[in-house]
């Protein structure tokens, strides 16, 4: 039961223990023209609190428990843990290296109250992601007592050509959403992001209007 819950209860368990400090779950996912790409998640905590972050953290929640069932997917032909210091965070990412990311993810892929889905017609790829946290079997005693402001949830997607997306396209094939964690553990919404992408790259000049015009 604890290995199949999320990187939410690494977060959670953090400030329950510390009760501040900066704490950012970034996940990325790459596909290449050839169908193939990698699959990244990496848990950062800043670095005067790590120390005491590992030491709380109950045997099973580590990266790799947390991927266990991901990773032995055939699918999967590489897997590569780093270890890094970056300004004043410690960071722990797990990255798998993916035959074939549609195929991987064609039967819905579930950790915790995180589904991954990837449907295909006539060449286009629908990537679906949804996180509910109220209907899964992760459960939080005094999460409203708790300051979510300086926890981040940072998902990307980079493709060689987005037609559409929920997130904001910085580039012609990348899009990017930033999850509100309280949203998430606090108010208990669902949120579901989606975007469909082709294999083909882009030709011509891309413009990202979400930049320049926000509120078009």
């Amino acid at each position: 039961m604890k290995r199949q819950r999320t990187f939410f209860c690494i977060i959670v368990i953090g400030l329950l223990f510390l009760l501040s400090g900066c704490v950012n779950l970034e996940q990325d996912m790459t596909v290449r023209e050839d169908g193939s790409g990698s699959v990244r998640f990496a848990l950062g905590v800043e670095a005067a609190s790590y120390d005491l972050f590992q030491e709380q953290t109950p045997d099973g929640y580590q990266l790799a428990d947390l991927l266990s069932s991901l990773r032995l997917n055939e699918q999967v032909v590489d897997v590569r843990e780093e270890h890094y210091e970056e300004g004043d965070m410690i960071w722990d990412s797990i990255e798998l290296e993916v035959t074939d990311i549609a195929v991987l993810f064609a039967a819905d892929q579930r950790i915790g109250p995180v589904t991954i889905a990837l449907d295909e017609e006539d060449g286009v790829y629908s990537f679906e992601q949804v996180i509910d946290v109220a209907n899964s079997t992760l459960t939080i005693p005094g999460i409203h007592l708790l300051d979510l402001a300086d926890v981040g949830y940072t998902i990307r997607l980079n493709t060689p050509q987005i037609l559409e997306t929920s997130g904001l396209r910085e580039t012609a094939g990348g899009s990017t959403w930033e999850v509100s964690v309280s949203d998430l553990l606090v108010e208990g919404d669902a949120i579901t992001l989606y975007a469909d992408y082709v294999l083909e790259p882009y030709e011509g000049r891309f413009i990202p209007w979400e930049i320049y015009y926000p509120y078009v």
